[in-house]
């Protein structure tokens, strides 16, 4: 129990009403003894008063409540948290309610301020924001009760504590579940180019259409029909798609509200999901401070595996080596994959990362996404005013001069690359994955 705001504005107006009869005991002596008698009458009236409600409000019989949180949360996306409060006895309740927040969360609406009649239950909620990824563990409700004349607050935990998982926000994926391949693409606004009959793997049979090749005519169906038959094929499934992650410090840069790690990531599941759905299998290797990895994984539960893999992964503070990187990917997987590095270059990265794309592509076909931090965009783009204003714009655009000629080394031998801001790194991935689905060189 501790005294409630109302208590002590009292005990002030008591403090301040002694100090006025002392002065009167100076300026006003005939109406002192009155004005004594009438401050001691009242403190012994508040003392008793605060002890009866002391007594009275001590224990609040009744009193529950619990928790009602989402299925799992999304990180930077706001949700509602219930909260249930029951009253189930005989006094009507005021009360104060907050909860007890894990630090992955920020919240709005708290606290809540409630007025609770005997038998009465009422559901409530406040908003709350996941700020970083991982388990999310909430503590008990926390209620200040007040005493039945409000002179007193008793402090009661109510519930249970609860643990909840704040995963990557990559796009909600749960809202293109209903969608074709296709559907999803353009949804995504990923540009298709058009082929028919150009695949590797066998779809089915059809009626011959203008436009077909000779090559895809089964004459023998045709024979059995009395009628063309063409033979309609698909992209080739059963493909293996390795992201190599980043977890070094570069990555910790942040654009936005995210990380260029947490941009990765989501980048890295929206163009699993796809992958997924055109059936290839989709593995993970983490390098630069975690090590974990998982193994190749398809079919419709592969991308929860997947989800529930990098929840918690967080980049550190170690150097990215990459042909260590690349070695131990080597060792590990031997059939023939596309390997995505997804990673934030430098110009001193040139040897370290040339060496190892020349590794890895001596048995896989390699791409490199490289988040462009949106920093070097704006520097290049600031007016120059003033000499230090012209010697940050020279530095932003040698810069990214060295870096493009990183990026052009790259290319020169046949490498892949998703360039592009970590913001726009989702589209950039899913429409080069797409691509090189599409023409066969996956």
């Amino acid at each position: 129990m501790k005294p409630s705001p109302l208590l002590i504005r009292l005990l002030l107006i008591a403090c301040a009403c002694a100090l006025a009869v002392s002065a009167a005991r100076i300026w006003w002596p005939a109406a002192a003894g009155l004005l004594t008698s009438i401050w001691w009458l009242g403190f012994w009236v508040l003392a008793l008063a605060s002890l009866l409600d002391f007594a009275t409000g001590r224990h609040n019989r009744g009193l529950g409540g619990r928790r009602q949180l989402p299925g799992n949360l999304a990180l930077g996306v706001e949700q509602r948290i219930g909260l249930t409060l029951v009253n189930s006895g005989a006094r009507p309740l005021s009360l104060l309610v907050t909860d007890q927040l894990p630090a992955q969360l920020r919240a709005q609406g708290l606290p809540l301020a409630i007025q609770l009649q005997p038998q009465q239950e009422i559901a409530a909620d406040y908003s709350a924001t996941p700020v970083r990824r991982g388990l999310a563990v909430f503590g008990q409700v926390e209620a200040l009760v007040n005493s039945p004349w409000n002179l007193w607050q008793n402090k009661v935990l109510l519930g249970d504590a609860q643990q909840i998982k704040v995963y990557p926000n990559f796009l909600g994926i749960s809202s293109l579940q209903a969608l074709s391949t296709e559907q999803t693409l353009r949804f995504l606004g990923v540009h298709q180019q058009q082929r028919r009959g150009e695949g590797l793997d066998f779809r089915q049979l059809r009626e011959y259409r203008k436009g077909d090749s000779q090559r895809q005519v089964d004459w023998r169906a045709s024979a059995r029909m009395q009628k063309l038959i063409s033979r309609e094929y698909q992209d080739e499934r059963d493909q293996e798609i390795i992201f190599l992650l980043d977890c070094g410090r570069r990555m910790r840069a942040r654009d936005g509200d995210l990380s260029h790690f947490d941009h990765a990531l989501n980048a890295l599941l929206l163009s699993a999901y796809v992958a997924i759905r055109q059936g290839d299998a989709v593995g993970l290797q983490c390098f630069a401070g975690s090590q974990s990895r998982l193994p190749p994984v398809k079919g419709e539960g592969g991308i929860n595996l997947l989800l529930n893999h990098v929840y918690d992964l967080h980049s550190g503070t170690a150097h990215s080596d990459y042909t260590a990187a690349a070695e131990q990917l080597l060792a590990r997987q031997q059939r023939r994959a596309l390997v995505i590095l997804l990673t934030n270059v430098r110009d001193e990265d040139s040897e370290d990362l040339t060496s190892a794309v020349a590794q890895l592509s001596r048995h896989h076909l390699v791409m490199v996404a490289c988040l462009r931090e949106r920093v070097l965009d704006q520097v290049q783009d600031q007016p120059i005013v003033d000499f230090d204003s012209a010697l940050l714009n020279s530095a932003g655009r040698d810069f990214a001069r060295r870096r493009g000629r990183l990026l052009q080394q790259l290319r020169a031998r046949n490498t892949i690359l998703a360039d592009a801001l970590p913001s726009q790194m989702h589209l950039s991935l899913v429409e080069s994955y797409w691509q090189l689905k599409r023409s066969g060189k996956l």
